[in-house]
């Protein structure tokens, strides 16, 4: 019995790598509301996978709870952003102001901001965060307005979404 019980925790501690115990499920949310002819953007992120993303985008292992770099790791996050992360108007994309990330538990808050012009009636983005770590990644987006909130969902095979604005 007492070899039977060491097997098994020998299996448990070394027969599982990280992406094997890893939640089982892949999912951003992204918060996007416009105050003051301003999109205010929230993104929350499994810290884990935005590790490997950034692992797989720089070719180093990240641990983004090592606050020795801080500057270093969001320069990181933000260079992954503005390839993986996108907002237009009609015409053409603008550039989106990341400003800062926090992490709480398991999960990194980064937040952005870009300028909208009040005549923009419809609002384009483009979110294929870690798409290209997991292939179920789905990334929920929420347009908060004064009418509600407005859900779209953003996946590898269709990183594109719109809202109306009212």
């Amino acid at each position: 019995m007492k070899l039977i019980f060491i097997a098994a925790l020998t299996v448990l501690l070394t027969g599982f790598s990280k992406n094997e115990i890893a939640h089982p499920f892949h999912v951003s949310i992204t918060e996007l509301e416009i105050k003051q002819d301003t999109l205010q953007i929230s993104l929350r992120i499994f810290t884990d996978d935005l590790e490997e993303a950034l692992k797989g985008m720089s070719s180093e292992k990240m641990f983004l709870n090592d606050q020795s770099q801080p500057r270093r790791n969001f320069v990181l996050i933000r260079d992954y952003l503005f390839k993986n992360f996108a907002f237009a108007n009609a015409a053409k994309f603008d550039q989106i102001e990341w400003l800062g990330h926090e992490l709480e538990d398991d999960v990194c808050w980064i937040y952005g901001q870009v300028a909208v012009s009040p005549e923009q009636r419809i609002l384009f983005v483009r979110n294929s965060v870690i798409t290209e770590v997991f292939d179920n990644q789905q990334n929920i987006i929420h347009f908060k307005t004064s009418e509600g909130i407005d859900t779209e969902l953003a996946t590898k095979s269709n990183p594109e979404v719109r809202f109306a604005r009212p």
